[in-house]
């Protein structure tokens, strides 16, 4: 009896070890990805600033949320106020689901939006040790994953920003950890958690939302047959909520229910830009882009009209080229395709499978598009790793100390180039000027006189450099940005009648008063 008890003891004493450890590996993985995308974030000298128009729009939809509001009336006159992936009727509102707008919110509601990303990506990196220590790989192999991905050049960056991406790849790291947990110990609690990420991809990325669900379906029927019907039930609520919410958005937005603001966005201003393959003719516009914007309806329709059956071959064989560049070495893709043995992980490889099938679909194939099957990557090769060395200590001893000495070498040059690949992205991101920096001084002049200011765009506009992005609220704002009309001005300024107005050439950045 005693040794049954001392035994008992000992596992005990072993397991709550076990669960330190992993508690501080978690603990420690965390910090380091906050770490590091603080790192990028202020290693600009101008702080965490939206460089890309994506960032404008989901900053616009967080502070929006952050006023109370789903969206906000069209403001007068809207051929004034028209911006890229922006709404200007029938509503004032962005074109895309709330998900990671309400992932920001609070941050933004407390002055430190940039916190938001940083913490996403240490949470990404945690998530992806506990995936792989619930499929059952060593500690090494969890802390080996999280370090893939905070050497990943092409894609931790993307965190230091606020785009939809570090929520979308936090958001699939979560929905591998429940499917993983599911799996293990299938319970109530753990079904709609796996249901409640399924349903929150949809509100952030729609591609990652509809390869979650079937991930969610392919689970559900897994456990269809040892897991009571009650049981499984329990995904109903969190998907039911998720597309109230979408719902609710879209009524807002877009006055409809089954219309969403992507959609009708697309259907305003470049019907084509959304999936398909081949056989496509450019139908009309209900609004059109302004001047400035033409830029890009021609480039999205250039690259749709390219989009073809003929050119898929192609088109498959770059998207894998640019889906094994996302990792910081080449040396670990014999080791993610190993890993993909690692049957345990059989969520993860679902969902990298189905995401990289659906964005097929879609004509723009760059990396920032294939961002969410990072998770999967890194997974397969920490996966591959323990699965070579295993293989590597089975062999007889003289065998086995060459391939462990080789093993070694592979894991050292890839963390000479991890290494590098962070260092180069923090001497960028010092070195990467806040592209609307030029223009800052001249609109906190606008800002001091509360001032309406239309910006006279010039014909070779970069389209991508949008000058027009205007607070929610107007009434309440520093300064109202709107597109100049000549002419037409006098019919906006009637608006706003208590504000001085000006002409503003971004260009030579003269500024000129019209009352």
């Amino acid at each position: 009896m005693d040794v049954v008890v001392g035994a008992q003891a000992t596992a005990a004493t072993r397991g709550g070890t076990r669960s330190h450890l992993d508690a501080l590996c978690i603990g420690l993985v965390f910090v380091a990805g906050v770490t590091l995308c603080m790192q990028v974030f202020s290693s600009n000298r101008l702080g965490a600033r939206p460089q890309i128009e994506d960032e404008f729009v989901y900053l616009f939809q967080a502070k929006t949320l952050a006023n109370g509001h789903l969206t906000y009336p069209s403001p007068p006159l809207p051929e004034f106020f028209e911006a890229a992936h922006l709404l200007v009727v029938p509503r004032f509102a962005a074109k895309y689901l709330p998900g990671h707008a309400l992932v920001l919110l609070p941050f933004l509601a407390a002055g430190v939006a940039w916190l938001g990303p940083c913490l996403l990506l240490g949470a990404t990196a945690a998530l992806l040790f506990v995936a792989a220590r619930l499929a059952g790989l060593s500690r090494a192999a969890g802390v080996g994953a999280a370090l893939i991905l905070l050497g990943a050049a092409d894609v931790f960056p993307f965190f230091a920003s606020y785009l939809s991406q570090s929520t979308s790849l936090a958001t699939v790291c979560a929905l591998i950890v429940a499917a993983l947990a599911v799996e293990r110990r299938p319970s109530a609690g753990r079904i709609a958690a796996l249901a409640a990420c399924s349903g929150f991809a949809v509100l952030v990325r729609p591609f990652t939302g509809i390869a979650a669900l079937l991930v969610c379906g392919a689970m559900l029927v897994r456990l269809k047959r040892t897991v009571p019907l009650r049981t499984l039930a329990w995904a109903a609520p969190p998907l039911i909520a998720s597309a109230l919410i979408a719902g609710f958005y879209s009524k807002a937005a877009t006055g409809s229910w089954t219309t969403a603001p992507w959609s009708l966005y697309a259907r305003q201003y470049m019907p084509y830009d959304g999936p398909g393959i081949g056989g496509f003719h450019e139908p009309a516009v209900e609004r059109g882009f302004p001047p400035h914007l033409r830029g890009l309806h021609d480039r999205f329709l250039e690259s749709r009209e390219r989009h073809t059956w003929a050119r898929f071959p192609q088109v498959v064989l770059r998207r894998l080229k640019i889906v094994a560049q996302l990792a910081p070495s080449w040396g670990l893709i014999p080791f993610a395709i190993a890993g993909l043995l690692w049957t345990p992980l059989w969520s993860a490889w679902l969902f990298a499978t189905a995401f990289f099938l659906l964005q097929l679909t879609f004509h723009v194939g760059g990396a920032i598009y294939h961002l969410e099957i990072f998770p999967s990557l890194a997974l397969a090769a920490a996966a591959g790793a323990e699965l070579l060395t295993s293989a590597a200590l089975r062999l007889r001893r003289p065998l086995s100390q060459v391939a462990l000495a080789g093993l070694v070498g592979a894991a050292l040059f890839i963390a000479v180039q991890v290494g590098s690949a962070v260092e180069v992205v923090w001497r960028r991101a010092s070195e990467r000027a806040w592209v609307y920096a030029r223009w800052e001084p001249a609109f906190e002049w606008f800002r001091e006189r509360r001032a309406l200011v239309f910006v006279r765009y010039p014909a070779n506009w970069d389209c991508n450099l949008d000058l027009t992005y205007n607070e929610p609220d107007l009434a309440r704002a520093d300064v109202v940005r709107a597109i100049d009309h000549g002419a037409r001005n006098v019919e906006l300024m009637r608006y706003f009648p208590d504000r001085p107005a000006f002409v503003f050439d971004p260009i030579s950045r003269r500024v000129e008063p019209l009352r």
